[in-house]
């Protein structure tokens, strides 16, 4: 990419040859137009329509030269049918878009009016034409629609061969040689081919003054012309991947060690399972050799390559080979466990390949059987919280649930519905804990000594206990007793004592 010409120049005894000739660069302009409502999809032949849309848009370049001097060139190679040895080819960029890239050697600016003293730009007089709607109307063109009004343009200058750009927009033919000759006989003088170097350095290289080649851009400089002096610096903390870059866009980000640059997301990513990278500011990462994976997620040398793990098992940072988790497997030549495919899973770690992502994925609430091959709910007195459960988690001693399937702690009740205060009795009665039976909790509610009821209601046995006035009294056991007034005895002072004069 960097060499140099090699001439052979016949030069004779005593003599020195010295050419120093300076002429303008050749100037090349290139322009898209894009079509933003293109009907692609009618696109048969994309090779025929592609030939059809280059001799149409040669045909509007030479329309436009018939009225201002655009098309440059030599006159030797200026022909009827060409502007500027035109290049021009179409791209499809979606499903609706479609782009025409033009290049051609341009006059250069103020070009001339053909019929009249004016002047104006390459650039102005491509945009008259687009807006006029010379890149829409030809025949070849109707298919693609109107075209988008922005009109992306720019421009280079180069040399001939042998020739060295300088100024931006000349060019420098230079050589000095001295001669060397041999006598033949008869006194006849052969003069002696001397090979010499003439350097016309391309883009991503310079020619320092005095040297005999070209000297590459180093990182973090670029350079997008050819025949320069000198290199441009990328931005400020940007960097090149490498020396020799042509371009401001080959300036990225200087990610660290371990970490590359993806030019899409535009951002440094780690490089995984893609190697290792020693170096800062890359764009790629360093392959392991065959057989052997990456270690970390951010490897920095070939050292942190290991051997890869048997199927089934892969290698953690301890550098030790385990089995794949459930729900993935690793199979021969396979860097690293992959995940089974959606809504399947493996019966058991370490497996081996795909066909072992036989099993579905059991929700919360049941567990996957290795004797049924499939998902049981949980049963009384267990519970699962999660996805892909190999066995229900127990309640909590005392609790339990009173279903199946359970997919959470807080299913799990007390099995002591007094002890838990979740029973129904009334506050004056005792809650008495009772064996359940299947599914249903069992307890017993009993008033307390002094009271009535059947437990779940319960009143002070006084209530209407003693008639004729007189007064209840409640024993330390709860037992009630009536106090009867004179003239009144029984069990609740009922009967009448009639006295006789």
């Amino acid at each position: 990419m960097y060499n140099p010409i090699l001439l052979l120049v016949p030069i004779f005894i005593g003599s020195m040859a010295q050419i120093d000739d300076i002429e303008p660069a050749v100037r090349v302009v290139r322009f898209q137009v894009t079509y933003p409502n293109a009907k692609v999809s009618e696109l048969d032949n994309i090779r025929k329509f592609n030939s059809l849309l280059r001799n149409s848009v040669l045909a509007s370049l030479r329309f436009i030269n018939k009225h201002w001097l655009i098309c440059g060139g030599s006159e030797l190679d200026k022909k009827s049918n060409d502007c500027g040895k035109a290049q021009v080819t179409g791209e499809i960029v979606d499903a609706s878009t479609y782009r025409i890239n033009a290049t051609f050697i341009a006059e250069r600016d103020p070009i001339k009016n053909a019929k009249v003293e004016a002047t104006s730009t390459v650039l102005a007089v491509v945009q008259i034409g687009l807006k006029g709607g010379i890149f829409q109307y030809t025949n070849a063109l109707k298919i693609l629609g109107k075209p988008s009004q922005q009109l992306p343009f720019e421009e280079a200058f180069f040399c001939n061969r042998g020739a060295i750009l300088f100024g931006g927009d000349r060019c420098r033919k230079q050589l000095s040689v001295v001669a060397r000759t041999r006598r033949l006989r008869d006194s006849v003088i052969e003069p002696i081919y001397v090979p010499v170097f003439l350097c016309a350095c391309g883009a991503g290289s310079f020619l320092i003054e005095g040297s005999d080649g070209c000297t590459p851009c180093a990182r973090g400089e670029f350079q997008e012309k050819s025949g320069q002096e000198a290199c441009k610096k990328c931005p400020r903390n940007l960097v090149t991947a490498r020396a020799g870059a042509k371009s401001e866009n080959d300036c990225i980000a200087w990610c660290p060690l371990g970490h590359y640059f993806d030019r899409e997301a535009k951002i440094c990513e780690m490089c995984g399972l893609k190697g290792y990278q020693s170096e800062i500011g890359s764009d790629s990462c360093l392959p392991c050799p065959p057989g052997y994976v990456p270690l970390y997620k951010n490897s920095t040398a070939i050292e942190h390559c290991f051997q890869e793990c048997p199927p089934g098992s892969e290698r953690h940072e301890d550098k030790v080979c385990k089995k794949c988790p459930i729900g993935s497997f690793k199979s021969k030549n396979e860097p690293m466990c992959m995940h089974c495919p959606h809504g399947s899973t493996t019966m058991h770690e370490g497996a081996k390949g795909l066909n072992e992502c036989a099993m579905e994925i059991c929700k919360p609430g049941s567990y996957l059987s290795e004797e049924r091959h499939g998902c049981q709910p949980c049963e009384r007195g267990f519970f699962s919280n999660g996805t892909d459960s190999r066995q229900c988690q127990k309640c909590p001693n005392g609790t339990t649930t009173y279903k199946t399937g359970s997919t959470s702690v807080n299913d799990c009740s007390s099995t002591d519905q007094c002890a838990s205060n979740v029973h129904k009795c009334h506050w004056l009665a005792v809650c008495i804990d009772l064996p359940d039976e299947g599914d249903q909790p069992r307890y017993a509610c009993k008033c307390r000594p002094g009271f009535l009821g059947n437990g779940f209601n319960c009143s002070d046995a006084c209530v209407g206990l003693c008639l004729n006035d007189s007064e209840c009294l409640k024993t330390g056991d709860g037992r009630t007793k009536c106090l009867c007034k004179a003239g009144f005895i029984g069990r609740r002072c009922e009967k009448r004592i009639f006295q006789t004069k």
